[in-house]
C-alpha cells in the first residue's frame, strides 16, 4: 500500500470516528431532554422512575404561546379539576382549533388570509397519507390532586414556562418542590400519601421502566453508593422513613447473621477479610458467629487447629505461634497479651474448650484467671454479670463463684 493510500485510509478511519461522536453525543442529547438523571435546574431529587420517559413527536413551544397573552388554563381547562395522576391533561386538536384553523381536507394548507394549518408544522415528519405519529405517555405512579392545588401558581411547581418551547417531564414538580410547602413542624409526612403502594400498605417501588430508590430529598433518605452498608445513621434519626418501603422483617433477617447479603463485601472479600477481621473494624460479630461461622470455616479451609492443616505443636517449624507462645509451666506465654488486645482473633481459630482447659475452675483444669488484678468485685466484673452471665458460667460453674467474689488462685 502506497504512502498516499495509508494516509487516505487514516482519514477516512478519523472522519468515522469523528461522526460516531457527534451521533452518539446527538442521541445522548436527545434523551436527555426527558430521561436526564437531574430535573429542572439541577434538582438531584428528580426521579425518571417517578417520571417515565414519555415520547412528545410534536412541535410547540409555550414561550411563544404565552408571550401572546395565553394562559395554563386557555390549554389545560381540565388541570384545575382533577384529581388524579393517570389524567391526560395534554391538550387535544379541539382546544387547538380554537385559535388555529385546521381541517384536515387540506394537510397541506392553502394560501389565504384564514390558510389551514399544515399537518407538519405541529407533526414533525408526517408525510401526505402518512399516519400521525401519537403521543406515548406513561402515567407517573403517584397520587396527586391538581384541584387542590388549583390556587397556587402553576409556575410554583413547573417552573417558569416562559422559558421553555416544547415542555416534557423535567417540567414536573421534583420532590424538593414538594417539600418546599409541606415540611410544618406539626404535619407528619407519610411516603404512602404520594406514592403507591402495595398489598401491606408498602410503598410499590418495582415498575416496568426501573426500580424507585430515594435519592437526596432532605429526608435523610439518600440511598448513595454503600448505603446498604453503611445506614445506621439515617435509620437511627427520629423520623426515619425506612418503614415505608421495608418491612422489619428485612433488617431483622439482616441484623440477625442468618441471612448474610452476597452483596456487602467486595468480590474475593474472603482472601482479604483477615486485615479487617483483625483490627475488629467493621466488626464482624455484628453479622458473623466467632464460635461457628468464623471457626468452622477456618476448620474446613484447614486455617483452624482441627482441620487438615501443615501446623502443629510438636515440629517447632512447622507451629504457627512463635515458642513460648501459651505454656502452662511458665516461660514468655505472650498469648495472655494478645488475647486481652483481641480475643477476636484467637476466637478465629480456637473454639473456647481449648481455652477452659485452662481458664476455668472445672476440677482437674489449673485454674488459671484470665483476669487481671483487681478484677474481682470491679465496676467492670458486676457490669459484665449484669449485662450476660451466661458469659461468666462459661468457666465459674459452682455455686459459690457465682456473682464478683470468686478469688481466682
Amino acid at each position: 500500500m502506497t504512502r498516499s493510500a495509508r494516509a487516505r485510509r487514516d482519514l477516512v478511519r478519523r472522519v468515522r470516528v469523528v461522526v460516531l461522536v457527534v451521533l452518539a453525543c446527538a442521541f445522548a442529547g436527545a434523551l436527555a431532554d426527558d430521561r436526564a438523571p437531574s430535573g429542572r435546574d439541577g434538582d438531584s431529587s428528580w426521579s425518571p422512575i417517578v417520571y417515565p420517559a414519555q415520547r412528545l413527536p410534536l412541535v410547540f413551544s409555550h414561550r411563544q404561546h404565552l408571550a401572546r397573552g395565553a394562559t395554563c388554563a386557555t390549554c389545560h381547562p381540565t388541570a384545575t379539576t382533577s384529581r388524579s395522576a393517570v389524567d391526560n391533561l395534554i391538550p387535544g386538536e379541539a382546544a387547538c382549533r380554537a385559535c388555529h384553523p385546521i381541517d384536515r381536507a387540506q394537510p397541506d394548507g392553502v394560501p389565504g388570509a384564514a390558510a389551514p394549518t399544515a399537518c407538519r408544522a405541529c407533526h414533525p415528519g408526517w408525510q401526505p397519507g402518512g399516519v400521525v405519529e401519537r403521543v406515548y405517555l406513561v402515567p407517573a405512579p403517584l397520587k396527586f390532586d391538581h384541584a387542590a392545588h388549583a390556587k397556587q401558581a402553576c409556575d410554583r411547581c413547573h417552573g417558569d414556562m416562559r422559558r421553555v418551547d416544547l415542555a416534557t417531564t423535567r417540567q414536573l414538580p421534583a420532590m424538593s418542590t414538594c417539600l418546599g410547602c409541606h415540611t410544618t413542624g406539626t404535619q407528619v409526612r407519610r411516603c404512602a400519601d404520594c406514592h403507591m403502594t402495595k398489598l401491606g400498605g408498602l410503598m410499590e417501588t418495582r415498575f416496568a421502566h426501573g426500580t424507585l430508590v430515594p435519592r437526596a430529598t432532605g429526608l435523610g433518605d439518600d440511598h448513595r453508593l454503600g448505603f446498604a452498608k453503611d445506614h445506621r445513621l439515617e435509620a437511627s434519626q427520629p423520623g426515619a422513613t425506612c418503614a415505608a418501603c421495608h418491612d422489619r422483617s428485612e433488617c431483622v433477617a439482616c441484623h440477625d447473621g442468618q441471612a448474610k447479603p452476597m452483596d456487602f463485601h467486595p468480590g474475593n472479600y474472603v482472601l482479604t477479610h483477615a486485615v479487617e477481621a483483625r483490627r475488629g473494624k467493621p466488626d464482624c460479630s455484628a453479622c458473623h458467629r466467632a464460635q461457628t461461622f468464623c471457626v468452622g470455616c477456618h476448620e474446613r479451609s484447614g486455617v483452624g487447629r482441627r482441620g487438615q492443616t501443615d501446623y502443629n505443636t510438636v515440629d517447632p517449624g512447622r507451629a504457627f505461634h512463635p515458642p513460648g507462645w501459651a505454656s502452662s509451666l511458665g516461660g514468655e506465654n505472650r498469648h495472655a497479651g494478645e488475647a486481652r488486645r483481641n480475643v477476636a482473633a484467637c476466637a478465629s481459630c480456637h473454639r473456647d474448650d481449648e481455652c477452659l482447659k485452662c481458664h476455668s475452675a472445672q476440677p482437674g483444669a489449673p485454674r488459671f484467671s484470665p483476669h487481671g488484678p483487681g478484677w474481682r468485685s470491679s465496676a467492670r466484673c458486676k457490669a459484665l454479670d449484669r449485662g450476660n452471665r451466661r458469659m461468666c458460667l462459661r468457666c465459674h460453674v459452682t455455686a459459690e463463684e457465682l456473682g464478683c467474689d470468686w478469688r481466682a488462685r
